[in-house]
């Protein structure tokens, strides 16, 4: 029976050893301060995806603005081009006027009426 609690206790020993020379007791906040550096790392690749989403999505907008712009009826006017309009509708063929009619023509600075001829 001596012997027996002998090696029981020496099992002990070896196993309160090694419980004591584990990391958690040796450093015991060193997973965590591991496990805040990776947060951090995530943190800032996320920014950085986002920062390079962001700028793609501003470059995509500031190109729709562009076209937007390029094709505004109010930019074509100032080019010096006219819309005429007869009973609030735009006219897009000689064929649909006639002699006689009376039609607005908008410009760049405003309308005015003008009768068919």
């Amino acid at each position: 029976m001596r012997i027996s609690l002998i090696k029981k206790v020496e099992l002990m020993k070896l196993r309160y050893e090694k419980a004591t020379s584990s990391m958690v007791f040796k450093e015991p906040f060193r997973k965590i301060n591991d496990n805040y550096l990776k947060l951090d790392t995530y943190i800032k690749s996320l920014e950085n995806i986002i920062e390079v989403k962001q700028e793609k999505y501003k470059t995509q907008y500031d190109n729709l603005i562009a076209k937007l712009d390029t094709l505004s009826p109010l930019k074509t006017l100032y080019r010096g081009y006219s819309i005429i309009e007869k009973n609030n509708k735009v006219i897009k063929s000689i064929n649909e006027l006639n002699q006689g009619d009376l039609v607005q023509i908008k410009f760049s600075d405003g309308k005015k009426q003008a009768k068919v001829m």
